[in-house]
């Protein structure tokens, strides 16, 4: 084997030196520059994409912050809306109750003078029926006829 050839030791030996340092010179200048540079341009490229996705993030953050705001303005309208309808609503029940109860108690105070009316008719007819009817039964009674004016006494 001529590797264990103690002669041919000098000659590897100096072929293995010119081979390392050809091999670190190619690595050192050629090959290590080209790794460098895509490592940083990786970095910055991860960089820009994380500052890029923190700006969305604080765009995406203040644009939830706006909904939410809009939101909250638009369900304290809502609301103030349905209380203003409610108190319309209300109003208008109130009115329109006021309006039923005025027209019951105009038709309560027609029925109360017609009842008063009906009762000074039967009153005075009353009078009158009670005096036909007492003459009637005394006569029936006593078989004499008697005048009005001998009743009204």
């Amino acid at each position: 084997m001529p590797q264990l050839d103690v002669t041919t030791f000098p000659s590897q030996l100096f072929w293995l030196g010119v081979c390392f340092l050809a091999l670190y010179g190619i690595l050192y200048y050629v090959a290590l520059p080209k790794i460098t540079r895509v490592l940083e341009s990786r970095e910055r490229t991860l960089e820009e994409k994380i500052n890029k996705a923190s700006l969305y993030r604080e765009q995406a953050e203040t644009l939830l912050a706006e909904y939410e705001a809009a939101l909250a303005s638009a369900r304290s309208e809502s609301q103030e809306k349905s209380r203003a309808m409610a108190r319309a609503v209300s109003s208008e029940m109130a009115h329109k109750q006021k309006e039923f109860l005025d027209k019951i108690n105009d038709r309560l105070h027609v029925g109360e003078q017609e009842l008063f009316r009906a009762r000074l008719e039967t009153g005075s007819n009353i009078k009158e029926v009670s005096r036909e009817l007492a003459k009637a039964i005394l006569e029936k009674l006593t078989g004499r006829t008697y005048s009005l004016e001998e009743l009204d006494r």
